[in-house]
């Protein structure tokens, strides 16, 4: 009896160990991609996510952002990335495409497809990028106005 608890205790363990939150990166209640890999290329989830979020309002401030702009590349040895113009967005590394039980190549073409469609309506979003969002990048504080 002993013996199966310490069993079971283990596998618990084990399990507990092995198990990662998924992270949500969304914008404007539509999701972009959900990050599964607790880390990937040398980055925390959380640090990835906070990327991201500061590189899609800086992508869709541009006037002339176009979905087709949106395009996955390969990141030498390291996986894929998407990209908008040139303007990283965000690396898939060896985790994330394993957390996902997918290859770099196939992740990086799936979320592409998703951003190209969900992107333009974002852009159609101009109160996504007020200064009292909370996804406006905290570094560029501004005081609050007195009336």
């Amino acid at each position: 009896m002993k013996q199966k608890n310490l069993l079971v205790a283990g596998l618990i363990l084990l399990l507990v160990g092995t198990a990662h939150a998924e992270r949500v990166v969304g914008l404007g209640g539509e999701t972009l991609f959900v990050l599964k890999a607790d880390r990937d290329l040398d980055k925390t989830d959380q640090q990835r996510s906070d990327d991201v979020y500061d590189r899609i309002r800086n992508i869709l401030n541009n006037p002339k952002f176009k979905a087709s702009d949106i395009q996955c590349k390969p990141l030498g040895d390291y996986g894929y990335k998407i990209v908008a113009n040139g303007h990283l967005i965000v690396p898939i590394g060896a985790q994330e495409a394993e957390a996902h039980g997918s290859t770099t190549q196939a992740l990086a073409e799936e979320w592409t497809k998703h951003l190209r469609e969900v992107m333009p309506k974002l852009r159609a979003r101009p109160d996504l990028f007020r200064q009292k969002n909370k996804y406006v990048n905290k570094t560029n504080k501004t005081k609050p106005v007195k009336r």
